[in-house]
């Protein structure tokens, strides 16, 4: 328990200087979101693609490690929707449709990314940016057109397309991705002068982006949608990980440290997005922030349980 507590109290303590100073007016909510859209458009683009680009893939892909995460995050985003649908029918579909996704989207760059390699250091990176390089361009892909059925019904897939791409290209986590995924696959490596650019600017992405974290937190309202809020928490931070831990170590026996990691994704808060879609499509606007702030604080106690879990692979010791 106190190498659990040990990697997760850092990480916490640093959110809650971002909340503290935000609460207390040091920094405006104005600042915060300068320093959140640093962190989504520069820093964290170049931390990606700077790992992703020199993330030696294996040369037969890793087929079982895919279909872990990826298997479980749609399994999850399709339950929770049927129960949604169940619990919340009153709803609009549209609104399941972000409650769903807010239980099966984790916060990858900004909590992701920090509390993992801070676990389980470099030998945790294969596994992380091997999930990482496809997971917002498969769920993203999928959750835009599903608000775009659920606003049009009778609207035709090729008219989804275009929205698709213009959606896409709009995001600068997702483009450092492709980038360095289609970097990685030239095998030209980068220059030691770009190498460093990259690696001293993707530094930035860990300490700034659990400041913005908890200056986001500082100026969110949750109490309203309480009840949307925990359904899609207790998915998030319960189902998908059970879900990607019990096909990466059941069925496909994937490396202990592979299991521990994707689970370890699996387990984290719901990711800043659901909160982003639901501005997009003007709907469950609270209901998408009420998680987000839901889920970061139970996902401390969540993270720290899988953390003592996989105790055997913590480098604090």
């Amino acid at each position: 328990m106190a190498h659990s507590i040990g990697v997760i109290a850092p990480i916490m303590a640093i959110i809650a200087l971002g909340f503290c100073i935000t609460h207390w007016k040091f920094f405006s909510g104005e600042q915060i979101a300068t320093l959140n859209r640093f962190v989504v458009s520069v820093a964290a683009p170049a931390l990606l693609f700077r790992n992703v680009a020199l993330t030696e893939i294996p040369s037969i892909p890793p087929w079982g490690l895919w279909l872990s995460y990826y298997g479980a995050m749609f399994g999850c985003y399709a339950l929770a929707f049927m129960v949604a649908s169940l619990v919340f029918r009153e709803r609009a579909r549209g609104e399941r449709v972000i409650l769903s996704f807010g239980g099966s989207f984790s916060n990858t760059v900004m909590l992701g990314i920090p509390i993992i390699l801070t676990a389980f250091g470099a030998a945790a990176s294969l596994p992380l940016f091997l999930i990482l390089a496809f997971h917002g361009l498969l769920i993203f892909s999928a959750t835009i057109i599903l608000m775009e059925l659920s606003a049009n019904p009778s609207m035709a897939l090729t008219s989804i397309f275009p929205k698709l791409g213009r959606a896409m290209a709009n995001q600068q986590v997702m483009l450092g991705l492709l980038a360095g995924v289609l970097w990685n696959f030239t095998g030209l490596g980068l220059a030691p002068g770009v190498d460093t650019f990259l690696d001293l600017l993707g530094q930035s992405t860990i300490p700034l982006a659990l400041v913005a974290v908890g200056g986001v937190l500082a100026q969110t309202q949750w109490r309203p949608a309480l009840n949307a809020a925990l359904f899609s928490s207790l998915f998030k931070l319960v189902v998908l990980p059970i879900m990607v831990f019990a096909l990466a170590q059941y069925v496909f026996a994937l490396p202990p440290l592979w299991v521990a990691t994707i689970t370890l994704l699996a387990a984290m808060p719901s990711g800043v997005f659901t909160s982003v879609f639901a501005i997009r499509y003007e709907t469950a606007q609270q209901e998408a922030s009420s998680t987000i702030v839901l889920s970061t604080v139970l996902g401390a106690f969540s993270v720290s349980v899988w953390l003592l879990v996989f105790s055997e692979f913590l480098i604090v010791r």
